[in-house]
C-alpha cells in the first residue's frame, strides 16, 4: 500500500451527505462544506491541468456547459454574484474495469476534452454566453437522484467519441474554472446489491459514494502496481507527466472510422 492515499491536501468539498447511500458520508476539506445535491469530490487543480482516467471505463455520455458568464445567488455574501469564465464541460463513464463493474464516473468542471473532438473547434460546439442558455447534450447522464438518456441541442457538433475506452492513466480532459476557482470535480457511483432509496428514475443498484473516504487513491505511472479496487489519481503526480503534445488544451484523440 506504498503511496496510497498521500495527496489528500488537494481534496477540495466533498459530496453532499444526504445523498452519499453508500460508505462513509463525510470527506472532503472540512472547511468547506457541500452544497445540496453535490455528488462528489474536487481536487483543487490549476487551469489546463491534464485529467487522467482513475480506471479503465468507456465514455457514455457528456453535457457542454461551458458559458463566458453565470449569475449565481450566493450565501456567504446574500447577494446575486456575477462567474466569469465558467468552465463546466461534464464527461460520463461507465467502468471497464473488473474491480470495479458497473461504477459510473462523472468528471466535471472541465475546460475541454481530447473525446470531444468538436469541442473548442466547431463554433456550434464552443461555450455559450451565459450558462445554460445554449449547450449541447448527448448519451447517459447521471444526477443526483436519477439518470437517463438524453440528446439536446447540435450535439453531433461536438463528435463526440461516445464509446470510446480509455485506459487508467490515459488523457480524459482539462481542469476549468469558474470565476477564480480552478478545479475539476469527480462523482463516482458505485454499484452494489442493495436498492438506493434516493432513486427516482434510473438504475436503483448505483450509489453515490464520497471519494475521498470511500477509494484508495495512487498515482499513475506506467510501471505502477496497482493493488485491486485502488484508482489513480486523476492528474499527473510522483514525477509521472504525459507526452508533450497531450499538455496542450486543444489536442485530440484520433477518430476511428
Amino acid at each position: 500500500m506504498t503511496g496510497i492515499n498521500v495527496h489528500a491536501s488537494l481534496y477540495g468539498t466533498g459530496a453532499d451527505p444526504n445523498i452519499i447511500t453508500l460508505g462513509p458520508k463525510t470527506g472532503g476539506h472540512p472547511d468547506w462544506p457541500p452544497y445540496a445535491g453535490k455528488c462528489g469530490m474536487g481536487f483543487e487543480l490549476k487551469r489546463g491541468t491534464p485529467i487522467l482516467a482513475p480506471i479503465d471505463m468507456v465514455l457514455v455520455g457528456f453535457t457542454n456547459n461551458n458559458a463566458e458568464y453565470d449569475v449565481q445567488w450566493v450565501e456567504k455574501t446574500n447577494s446575486m454574484e456575477r462567474f466569469a469564465p465558467v468552465d463546466d464541460l461534464k464527461l460520463y463513464f461507465e467502468s471497464a474495469s473488473p474491480d470495479w463493474p458497473g461504477m459510473i464516473m462523472l468528471a466535471y468542471h472541465l475546460y475541454s476534452s481530447p473525446l470531444l473532438l468538436g469541442h473548442q473547434q466547431n463554433p456550434d460546439c464552443n461555450r455559450s454566453v451565459k450558462m445554460g442558455s445554449s449547450f449541447q447534450v448527448q448519451g447517459r447522464l447521471y444526477f443526483a437522484f436519477n439518470d437517463d438518456v438524453v440528446s439536446k441541442g447540435n450535439a453531433t457538433a461536438c463528435n463526440a467519441m461516445i464509446g470510446r475506452t480509455v485506459k487508467r492513466g490515459e488523457l480524459i480532459g482539462f481542469a476549468g474554472t469558474v470565476g477564480t476557482h480552478s478545479f475539476a470535480d469527480f462523482c463516482l457511483k458505485v454499484s452494489h446489491t442493495s436498492e438506493n432509496p434516493t432513486v427516482q428514475k434510473g438504475n436503483p443498484y448505483l450509489h453515490w459514494v464520497q471519494p475521498g473516504s470511500f477509494f484508495y487513491w495512487k498515482c499513475y505511472s506506467p510501471d505502477a502496481v496497482f493493488p485491486s479496487g485502488v484508482l489513480a489519481y486523476p492528474f499527473e503526480c510522483g514525477g509521472y507527466q504525459l507526452p508533450a503534445e497531450q499538455r496542450d488544451v486543444n489536442f485530440k484523440y484520433a477518430s476511428v472510422n
